[in-house]
């Protein structure tokens, strides 16, 4: 079950969940980034979007997020990368993941910078899969 804010309209897991309800576009999100940021960003979209019509994507003010129906996936663009951000049941520690922490129990947060659409390839999305699984436990 989701919860849509009705001031925002923007989908969340759980009913009040915090956050801002400043929404912008995609395009703005990416204003003044490198044009290979937006085409890591456009395959990634296109990839995620195939996992299933529960996918949504929500913007805010620095980041798009990929939702079924709560965040599996988070991109953030940079100056020169589109950081990515995924949770998993378990800790990956292999390129191209930079960096995990755990959250909890049974969620460990992966970091991965990708700075052209050819960095974006199987191993990753099958991660990023195994995310989108995860959430719609």
């Amino acid at each position: 079950m989701t919860w849509t804010c009705p001031k925002c309209k923007r989908p969340f897991k759980h009913k009040n969940q915090s956050h801002s309800c400043v929404t912008v576009d995609v395009s703005s999100v990416f204003k003044n980034k490198e044009t290979n940021i937006k085409k890591c960003y456009d395959k990634l979209e296109k990839e995620v979007k195939q996992f299933g019509e529960d996918v949504k994507i929500s913007c805010a003010l620095k980041a798009v997020f990929a939702k079924a129906p709560s965040t599996f996936l988070a991109m953030k663009p940079k100056k020169d990368h589109l950081a990515i951000e995924f949770l998993l049941g378990e800790e990956i520690n292999e390129f191209p993941v930079e960096k995990t922490f755990r959250v909890s129990k049974n969620r460990v947060a992966h970091f991965v910078r990708v700075q052209t659409p050819s960095e974006i390839d199987k191993q990753l999305l099958g991660w990023i899969k195994s995310a989108y699984l995860l959430v719609r436990k």
